[in-house]
């Protein structure tokens, strides 16, 4: 099948042998020499074919990008039109290397850009997730092994991927036969379409080339991509990779913090891999690696020796052994053993003959029961039966309590004093609330109401109204009314 790349073209399916489009009469080939087959993608800047090329006997398979914005402002722009050529030629020193497609030509045709790249045969890492299930900490670091030297590559070029994820990471299947510049199973990261320049002006409207929901770094939502940003999408298409769960799932909003390790599913992670993937997945950009060669290092640096475990080990405080200042307490233990309060306990429990119940578990501290047995008692009552046995259970119980409100094993020796492991989550901030209204708007199509961002981040009224205020007076919120409803909108306007 051939596939019309006229934008317009209302049936653009055509046979293999068709020169020209049978519906709106456009010209097949592109460059009397690429026949694009389907549309395998579609964003803001235009749409993506599968292709042969029909110059070569073997017709090799291709990638066909048109360039082909839904803005008008933006299709008939000079400067667009300047910036898509400046990285075409950005995209051919990147096809260089040999996990990054090759830029096989860039030309223009019926006032439309076009590149062509080579195409990479094999299941991107969504597609082998699918099939095999969650990976494990080795595949994890072989990934971040192969890939980390790419993304060093791209960004000593000044350039920033944008839209790293699953999908866009691609396990090659055959060695290609171009040079052969790569090798089968190697993974090749592809779709630059999102990327940008650092030394070029961004376009006029970033619409929603900002990369792909869930993935993408906070400070992307704003336009403000960094070097940094490529780490945290990387981060976060490993922890789904892990546990083989969507991104936003593994983010607790309310919290403020990502909680994938409570999705691993007999899947255990390191602590050193779980510290590298929580520092790649730092909101802060301060705290975030800052190049993947930082990555690298802390990645092939003297792994940890104890075991894996499926949660993060919290740190201790450190505590000195209780110190028992009263030397007394234990000589009254010494001076008054088990049996002794065995001994002293039947002897109480003798006294349920005469008609004073109970008095035996008073002494075992079981307060409760022995009033119970001091008013209810029945001469010869099951109780008492069944207690002339229990005995010396109360009597070991009562000791081990004693012992550890004193700090005390039951053998006597002081124990570390208990400590109670707390975690402080702080109030949240300005930038966590930013955060939280819009990964909230992201999975609302880019517009919240003030109800649905008060219920989604679980902040006050006056405080999300007064940080949606200062986004509207910054530019990147715009406020409409809902046609029906009448309720007042806030579209954040980079998520359009």
């Amino acid at each position: 099948m051939s596939y019309c790349l006229n934008p317009n073209c209302q049936q653009p399916q055509n046979p293999n042998t068709a020169q020209f489009c049978q519906h709106c009469g456009s010209k097949i080939l592109l460059g009397d020499r690429y026949r694009a087959i389907k549309p395998i993608g579609a964003g803001g800047f235009g749409r993506t074919f599968l292709a042969v090329d029909e110059y070569k006997p073997s017709k090799p398979r291709c990638v066909i990008k048109q360039f082909c914005p839904q803005d008008a402002e933006m299709r008939n722009s000079e400067k667009a039109a300047e910036l898509f050529h400046l990285e075409a030629v950005k995209l051919e020193e990147l096809g260089k290397h040999p996990q990054i497609p090759e830029l096989l030509a860039h030309f223009e045709q019926d006032n439309r850009q076009y590149l062509i790249q080579e195409y990479i045969d094999g299941p991107n890492l969504a597609q082998e997730l699918d099939e095999q299930g969650a990976f494990n900490e080795t595949q994890i670091r072989q990934l971040l092994q192969e890939l980390l030297p790419v993304l060093q590559f791209v960004h000593e070029r000044l350039v920033i991927h944008r839209d790293i994820k699953p999908e866009n990471i691609i396990r090659r299947r055959v060695s290609p036969t171009n040079f052969g510049k790569a090798k089968a199973g190697e993974l090749v990261l592809v779709d630059f379409g999102a990327s940008k320049s650092v030394t070029y002006s961004a376009l006029p409207r970033t619409g929603t080339v900002i990369g792909s929901a869930g993935y993408a770094a906070p400070e992307q939502a704003f336009g403000k991509a960094v070097f940094a940003s490529d780490l945290y999408s990387l981060g976060v298409t490993c922890i789904h990779l892990l546990t083989q769960v969507p991104p936003f799932d593994l983010y607790d909003s309310r919290e403020g913090k990502w909680v994938w390790r409570d999705y691993l599913v007999n899947n255990p992670v390191s602590p050193q891999l779980g510290r590298i993937l929580d520092k790649m997945l730092s909101y802060a950009l301060a705290h975030r690696y800052q190049s993947a060669a930082e990555v690298l290092a802390d990645l092939n640096s003297q792994p940890d020796t104890r075991a894996p475990s499926l949660s993060p080990e919290p740190t201790l405080p450190n505590v000195q052994p209780l110190e028992v200042k009263s030397a007394e307490i234990l000589q009254a233990f010494r001076d008054n053993p088990r049996q002794r309060r065995i001994g002293i306990s039947y002897g109480l429990w003798a006294f349920g003959f005469f008609g004073i119940g109970g008095l035996h578990r008073f002494y075992n501290g079981k307060i409760f029961s022995g009033l119970l047995w001091f008013f209810t008692y029945n001469l010869f009552g099951v109780g008492q039966i069944l207690d002339l046995f229990l005995i010396p259970t109360m009597a070991e119980e009562y000791e081990r309590k004693i012992k550890a409100k004193m700090g005390l094993s039951s053998a006597g020796v002081p124990l570390t004093e208990p400590t109670g492991i707390t975690e402080t989550v702080p109030l949240p901030t300005r930038d966590r609330l930013i955060l939280k209204l819009l990964q909230s708007a992201l999975a609302r199509g880019g517009k919240l109401s003030l109800t649905q961002a008060v219920m989604d981040t679980g902040v006050g009224f006056s405080e999300v109204k007064s940080v949606l205020q200062e986004m509207v007076a910054e530019g990147y919120v715009s406020i409409s009314n809902d046609p029906v409803t009448g309720i007042v909108i806030y579209q954040f306007n980079e998520l359009k």
